[in-house]
């Protein structure tokens, strides 16, 4: 994925509606695969990072920002979306979604 494409979905600062999109693309919910919901946050930031901006839901209550990991050890054929959703004043993490796909050759 493309950072440009990840912010088009981050922007839609709905969770719901992010994780369906991620499921249509062809990711997984890491917290729901076998081997990957036991991957460390401190492996997967080892990896080559690029961030979306930070985006507010309609409500004004969350934001949402998001990461595409490239490059993880031990996990290179994957592809890594983070979403992270957090209070309004960016102070109190709420939730993170890990997302992952298999890297398409060619």
């Amino acid at each position: 994925m493309t950072l440009t494409g990840l912010t088009t979905i981050i922007k839609m600062a709905d969770k719901k509606r992010i994780m369906e999109r991620l499921r249509k693309l062809g990711y997984i919910d890491c917290k729901k695969h076998k081997e990957l919901r036991n991957l460390s946050i401190e492996t997967l930031f080892k990896g080559e990072l690029q961030e979306t901006e930070t985006f507010p839901d309609v409500k004004d209550k969350r934001t949402y920002q998001g990461g595409i990991f490239m490059k993880v050890k031990g996990y290179e054929q994957l592809e890594f979306i983070i979403v992270n959703i957090n209070d309004n004043k960016n102070a109190f993490p709420i939730d993170i979604l890990i997302w992952a796909k298999e890297i398409e050759n060619g």
